[in-house]
């Protein structure tokens, strides 16, 4: 079974370097074993308009198995990329509408978030 997650990067950078990191993030999560990243579709566009008018270049709409491990395997690279982005980067995780804010280094408190996120979106490796 899939899941999609859609990711919101922010951080203290002009709209320009923003859009960078996000480029940058694109690519390193192509390199996961994901079904597709794309970019956020905020609406559909009106007849006539751009191809690229509806899309939010400072999010990623990340489709993956709903598996655990996957799940899990995808927030350690997430976290892992933003301690090691400058400047660093906030994400905001959020798959059917639950969501969960990635920021400054973790504490127990946020790690155990982080394991109840995973939980409710991911499966079992046996479950369909």
């Amino acid at each position: 079974m899939d899941t999609t997650m859609q990711i919101h990067v922010s951080c203290d950078a002009h709209a320009e370097d923003l859009e960078q990191l996000v480029a940058s993030l694109h690519g390193e999560l192509l390199h996961l074993d994901v079904e597709d990243v794309r970019p956020l579709q905020t609406g559909p566009p009106p007849a006539g308009a751009r191809a690229d008018w509806g899309l939010d270049l400072t999010g990623l709409a990340v489709v993956t198995d709903a598996s655990m491990t996957m799940l899990s395997r995808l927030v350690r690279s997430l976290r892992a990329w933003c301690d090691r982005t400058q400047p660093r980067p906030s994400l905001r995780l959020e798959i059917d509408g639950d969501v969960l804010e990635i920021s400054e280094t973790s504490t127990e408190q946020a790690d155990r978030s982080l394991q109840f996120f995973l939980q409710r979106h991911g499966t079992s490796q046996g479950e369909v």
